[in-house]
C-alpha cells in the first residue's frame, strides 16, 4: 500500500508535459522576402494551441504576414493552433521584406503552450531563428552615397553619387555641421570628420565610404565655410524651430477600397459596418465600444499596389494608412497574460492541494500500522496465555474448555468419578495435581476461599474397596473417607 501512495505522488508531480520550441535559420539576399518556420514539439502530449510573443530587429526585417500571428515594429503575436492541432508538433511560418544586409535574430519573448487535455506543456528548450541577409550581388565592393545632405545649408552643386566635391557657407553661430549621409549598398561602412567645432573661416568635412568586403573606399569632401551671412543654426539639431503660425498640409492620397481576403486579420476591438463615403455604401469597421464612430477603418490598395488597412476621418474627410496603438496593444497583451498567469496559478494551487492530501493520508496510514505493530504481540501473548491455562483445565478435568464449571457455595467441584488412591497410576497423578492447582488458582482469582490441598505423597496403600462391609467396622470404605 505505501508503494503504491508513493508511485501516486511521483506520478502526480510529474504530469505537466514537456515540450522544445525550434526555428528556422534562412539566408537570404538583400531585397528578397525572407520565410521563417517555427515548431513546437511534445513527445509525450499532444497539443492543442499556443500563445507566443516574439521579438526581431525592425531595421533589418519588416514583418508582412504569419500563421495566426500578427504584429510590426519588432513585435510579433502568435495565438492559436497553427498546423497540426491535435498532434504532438504545431507548426507556424512567417513572412518578412528585408530592408538591409546583415545577420539579425528572431527571439520568443514569452510563451504559453497548451495540450489537448487543457494542462499547460514545460517548454525545456526555447529556440530562436538566425536570419542571415547577404549583400546584392555586386554590391560588397560598392563604395558610393545613394544621398548625401547637410544643415544649416545647401550642397553646391547638388548632390550626385559620382561627384565627390562640394561646398557650402554656414554662419557665425554655426559650431556643428549635421551631415546625413547614405550609402549605396546597405552593407557598406561611413565615417564622418570634421564636422564638429567649425572654425571661422574655411573648414573641411570628410565623408569616408568602404565597401562590405573592404576593397574600395570612396571620400566625398566638403569645403565649408564660417562667415557672415551665412545659414544660420538656432538648435543644436542644426534647424529652426517655430511652433506657432505654421502651416500643416499633406499631399494628397488616393486608395481604392477593396474585399480583404479570407488570410487578412481584421485588427481586433473593430466590428463590421456599412459606411457611407461620399454617398457610397462600402464595406469597413468601426470601433465596438463607441456609441458614435468618428472614424473607421477600411480595406484598400494605395497608387503603388499595395495593400493595407486604412483610417478614415468621417469628419474631416482625411485618410491615413491605420496603425496598431501600441498603448492599446500593450494593455491587450498585458490582460491576456494576466489570465495566463491567473490559470496556471489556479492549476499549480490544485495540484500542491492534492499533494498534501495524499501525503497526508500516507502519515495516518504509517501512524496506523507503527501502533497496529506495537499493540499486537502485547494482545497475542496474553490469548496464548489464557488459551494454555484452558488447555490444562481441560485435561486435569476431563472436560471442554467451554463447559461451565459448577459451583455449589465456597466448595470445590467434586470429582466425576471416585476411585481408590492406589489405582491411580503415575500419569493420572501428575494430571490430578496439576489439576488441583489449576483449580485453587482459579478460586483464588475469583476470591473463593483456598481448599486445603492433597497432599499425595502420604498417600496410604489401601485395598480396593467394595460394597462389602469392613470386618472391623461394617462400613464401606471410599474415597472421601480417605
Amino acid at each position: 500500500m505505501l508503494t503504491f501512495l508513493f508511485c501516486c505522488l511521483l506520478a502526480f508531480s510529474s504530469l505537466a508535459a514537456s515540450g522544445q520550441i525550434s526555428f528556422s535559420d534562412p539566408k537570404v539576399t538583400a531585397g528578397e522576402e525572407v520565410n521563417v518556420t517555427m515548431k513546437i514539439k511534445s513527445g509525450d502530449s499532444s497539443l492543442s494551441s499556443a500563445e507566443l510573443e516574439l521579438s526581431y530587429d525592425s531595421s533589418l526585417l519588416e514583418f508582412e504576414s504569419g500563421t495566426d500571428a500578427s504584429g510590426g515594429e519588432g513585435s510579433i503575436h502568435v495565438s492559436g493552433a497553427g498546423s497540426g492541432a491535435g498532434s504532438g508538433t504545431l507548426e507556424y511560418n512567417f513572412r518578412f521584406r528585408t530592408l538591409g544586409s546583415g545577420e539579425t535574430t528572431i527571439n520568443v519573448v514569452s510563451q504559453q503552450v497548451t495540450a489537448s487535455d487543457n494542462s499547460q506543456v514545460e517548454i525545456n528548450h526555447l529556440g530562436s531563428s538566425a536570419v542571415t541577409v547577404l549583400a546584392e550581388s555586386g554590391s560588397e565592393k560598392d563604395a558610393t552615397l545613394k544621398e548625401l545632405s547637410v544643415s544649416p545649408g545647401e550642397l553646391s552643386p547638388a548632390f550626385s553619387s559620382t561627384n565627390t566635391d562640394y561646398s557650402l557657407t554656414v554662419g557665425t553661430d554655426v559650431s556643428r555641421l549635421t551631415v546625413n549621409a547614405v550609402p549605396s549598398a546597405d552593407s557598406a561602412k561611413v565615417e564622418i570628420s570634421g564636422n564638429d567645432s567649425l572654425n571661422m573661416g574655411e573648414n573641411h568635412v570628410t565623408v569616408n565610404v568602404s565597401s562590405s568586403d573592404g576593397s574600395t573606399t570612396l571620400a566625398y569632401n566638403l569645403k565649408v565655410t564660417k562667415q557672415e551671412g551665412g545659414a544660420s543654426q538656432k538648435d543644436e539639431d542644426g534647424s529652426k524651430t517655430t511652433n506657432e503660425g505654421v502651416k500643416l498640409s499633406a499631399k494628397e492620397k488616393t486608395i481604392t477600397i477593396m474585399n480583404p481576403g479570407s488570410d487578412v486579420k481584421i485588427p481586433d476591438g473593430f466590428a463590421e459596418s456599412r459606411i457611407d463615403i461620399d454617398g457610397h455604401q462600402v464595406r469597413g469597421w468601426v470601433w465596438k465600444e463607441d456609441t458614435e464612430h468618428p472614424y473607421c477603418i477600411v480595406y484598400g490598395m494605395n497608387d503603388a499596389g499595395e495593400l493595407n488597412f486604412y483610417r478614415y476621418d468621417l469628419s474631416e474627410k482625411t485618410i491615413q494608412r491605420y496603425f496598431l496603438d501600441p498603448v492599446a496593444e500593450k494593455t491587450k497583451q498585458d490582460a491576456e497574460a494576466y489570465a495566463a498567469l491567473v490559470k496556471t496559478h489556479d492549476s499549480l494551487v490544485l495540484r500542491y492541494n492534492w499533494q498534501f492530501i495524499l501525503s497526508c493520508v500516507l502519515a495516518l496510514l504509517c501512524l496506523s500500522m507503527a501502533a497496529w505493530i506495537l499493540l499486537k504481540p502485547q494482545k497475542g501473548g496474553r490469548g496464548k496465555a489464557q488459551q494454555s491455562r484452558r488447555e490444562l483445565s481441560r485435561r486435569g478435568t476431563g472436560k471442554s474448555a467451554s463447559e461451565p464449571s459448577k459451583k455449589e457455595g465456597g466448595r470445590k467441584e467434586e470429582l466425576s468419578e471416585t476411585r481408590v488412591v492406589t489405582d491411580l497410576g503415575k500419569n493420572e497423578k501428575e494430571d490430578l495435581e496439576i489439576t488441583r492447582m489449576i483449580q485453587k488458582t482459579e478460586d483464588r482469582d475469583r476470591g473463593e476461599p483456598e481448599v486445603e490441598e492433597l497432599d499425595l505423597s502420604e498417600t496410604r496403600v489401601l485395598k480396593k474397596p467394595s460394597r462389602e462391609k469392613d470386618p472391623g467396622s461394617g462400613k464401606a470404605l471410599n474415597i472421601e473417607e480417605l
